[in-house]
C-alpha cells in the first residue's frame, strides 16, 4: 500500500488486538507534509485504533508515483487503495490541504455507501472560502516559499538552515500548492456525516471567518473548536488535541441514526 502508511508500525507504539478490527482512523497530511507528520499524535490515541495515514504521491513510499494534476484525480487514485481497508467503523481527519482531501474522500466514500462516522477538518478554509485569501497559492520563487514556511511555523529551524532539506521541502510544497490551484471554487456538496472543524486562533491562512462556513457542509452535527496557536497548533499540543479528537469520535459513535444539526463553537486555552 504505497499510498497508505500504518503509523503503528512506524511509531513503534503497537496496536492492541484485543478488540478485533477495532476502529480505523484515516489521516490526511498538509501541503509539503507526509504521513509522518502525524507521528506526534500516535502515542496519545487509543491503543486499539488502527492508524492509516495517507502518503500522497511524490514523497515517502510513494516518491516514484507522480502527483495527479487535480484533486479529483488524486481522490480517484486514493479511493481504490483506501476503500478495501475500511471494513469497520472509521473516521477521517485532515489538516490544511489534508482537510480538503479528507472532505473529497468522504464524498466519494459516501457515494460507495461507506461514510465515515466523523470527518475532522483542521486548519483549512471551507472549500468555497479558499479564494478569499489565496496568497499562499501564488508563491512562485524559492524565497517566497521559504518565507511562507517561516510565517506558518512548524518547520524545525535546522531544516530551514539546511539547503538540501529545504530544497526537498519547498519542492514538495510547490508541487502540493500547484495541485491545490486545481481545486474548484464551487465544491459545496453537503455530507450526511458529522463534522468537526478545528483551527488555530493565530493561523494566518485559516482564521475563524474562513473556517466557520464549513458548518454548511454537513446536514448533521457540526462543531467548531478553536485552539491557541498558529497553523500547526495541533502539533504544539498533541496530547490535548488528541484527547479532544478522541472525545469527538466517541461522541459521534454514540449519535442516533436520525440527528438534528447542532452547531457550537468552543475555544480551548
Amino acid at each position: 500500500m504505497p499510498l497508505l502508511k500504518d503509523l503503528r508500525k512506524v511509531s513503534g507504539v503497537h496496536r492492541s488486538e484485543s478488540e478485533g478490527e477495532g476502529f480505523t482512523l484515516v489521516l490526511a497530511h498538509h501541503a509539503g507534509g507526509s504521513a509522518a507528520s502525524f507521528l506526534p499524535l500516535c502515542e496519545f490515541l487509543p491503543a486499539d485504533w488502527r492508524l492509516l495515514a495517507l502518503e500522497l504521491p511524490g514523497r515517502g513510499a510513494a516518491a516514484r508515483t507522480p502527483l495527479p494534476d487535480t484533486v479529483a484525480e488524486l481522490v480517484s487514485t486514493l479511493l481504490p487503495a483506501l476503500a478495501p481497508q475500511l471494513t469497520g467503523p472509521y473516521a477521517l481527519l485532515g489538516h490544511s490541504m489534508g482537510a480538503l482531501v479528507g472532505y473529497e474522500l468522504a464524498r466519494g466514500l459516501e457515494k460507495l455507501d461507506r461514510p465515515p462516522v466523523l470527518l475532522g477538518v483542521s486548519g483549512s478554509p471551507a472549500p468555497h472560502m479558499r479564494r478569499e485569501d489565496d496568497r499562499h497559492l501564488n508563491l512562485r520563487t524559492q524565497e517566497d516559499l521559504v518565507g511562507f514556511l517561516r510565517d506558518l511555523g512548524g518547520t524545525p529551524p535546522e531544516v530551514l538552515d539546511e539547503p538540501e532539506l529545504l530544497d526537498y521541502l519547498t519542492g514538495l510544497l510547490r508541487m502540493d500548492l500547484t495541485l491545490l490551484k486545481s481545486y474548484p471554487d464551487d465544491s459545496r456538496d453537503v455530507l450526511d456525516v458529522p463534522l468537526c472543524v478545528y483551527y488555530g486562533e493565530d493561523d494566518l491562512t485559516a482564521g475563524r471567518e474562513l473556517v466557520s462556513p464549513w458548518s454548511g457542509y454537513s446536514s448533521t452535527d457540526v462543531s467548531i473548536r478553536s485552539w491557541p496557536g498558529g497553523h500547526f497548533y495541533l502539533y504544539d499540543r498533541p496530547a490535548e488535541f488528541a484527547a479532544q479528537w478522541v472525545s469527538d469520535v466517541r461522541a459521534s459513535l454514540r449519535l442516533p441514526g436520525s440527528r438534528p444539526t447542532v452547531r457550537q463553537e468552543v475555544s480551548w486555552g
